[in-house]
């Protein structure tokens, strides 16, 4: 295997959002004998530069489910090589179906995270998916006219709250204006730019590096990550894995507090 394609919620991190050393040494070690590592992640590409530094590690980021793709070295950005942004209109029925299922959209930019929350009574979930937002309270009637004009622009948008009901609900009506939606957690439903998602994205960079997607290694646990499973010459489910992704995997490997990266890839190791 000459690349590692790695999702960090549920994944590579554990419940407190922290890598375990076993996984850390197996990434290192990947590394060290000139694998690639790249980090295929619903976060932002703030947090993803944040996890490569904590690793101590260069690589590639497939950020914001794909719609944000570059070289990372020294836990800075080095290359942007590819980035999706969501068109107007779009957003604005994203959010004007948000406004009415009363649930908190958080907008993710390069920079920022504008949080918009339409729940009354702010019924969310903490969670270190959560924590890793640079978050902006922000309003939706503030941002109409910037959005409008194309003076923002968003990579992603995430819809959550504590009630899932309302998240099945909104995916729905997402659905019938032909808005393609995604679970990266169960209490995060994610919009992209069309066609963006971690296989595309992935598909991208094997291009880049000159590699085959047989040459691929993958490792997933959510309804976000199947993309990048079903492409990938060796796929990887999570023990906690959602039953969809565990169908299409390859493989089972341990839970991600067990570390079941580094079990898996211990076996490519010299």
């Amino acid at each position: 295997m000459k690349l590692v394609a790695v999702d960090l919620d549920g994944t590579l991190l554990n419940k407190e959002g922290h890598v375990p050393e076993e996984n850390a040494w197996a990434l290192k070690k990947f590394d060290q004998q000139g694998g690639t590592v790249a980090l295929a992640t619903g976060r932002s590409i703030q947090s993803a530069k944040e996890v490569f530094a904590q690793l101590n590690l260069s690589g590639y980021t497939l950020a914001s489910n794909g719609a944000y793709v570059a070289r990372i070295e020294q836990g800075e950005i080095k290359e942007v090589l590819k980035n999706y942004t969501i068109i107007p209109e779009t957003v604005k029925t994203a959010l004007s179906l948000a406004m009415k299922s009363g649930v908190t959209v958080v907008a993710s930019r390069a920079t920022q995270d504008d949080r918009i929350s339409f729940a009354q009574d702010k019924n969310e979930v903490n969670s270190p998916y959560y924590a890793q937002f640079n978050l902006k309270e922000s309003k939706a009637e503030d941002l109409w006219e910037q959005i409008d004009k194309e003076a923002i622009s968003y990579f992603k948008l995430a819809f959550t709250d504590s009630d899932t009901s309302k998240l099945v609900k909104l995916r729905s009506q997402l659905e019938m204006k032909q808005i393609n939606s995604s679970y990266s957690d169960k209490y995060w439903l994610e919009v992209m730019a069309d066609g963006v998602n971690k296989g595309a994205a992935l598909k991208f960079l094997t291009n880049y590096l000159s590699m085959e997607l047989s040459e691929v290694i993958a490792f997933g646990d959510q309804e976000n990550d199947l993309e990048m499973l079903e492409i990938s010459g060796n796929s990887i489910a999570m023990e906690n894995a959602a039953p969809a992704v565990k169908k299409v995997a390859d493989k089972l490997t341990k839970s991600n507090q067990d570390s079941g990266v580094a079990f898996v890839l211990k076996e490519y190791l010299a």
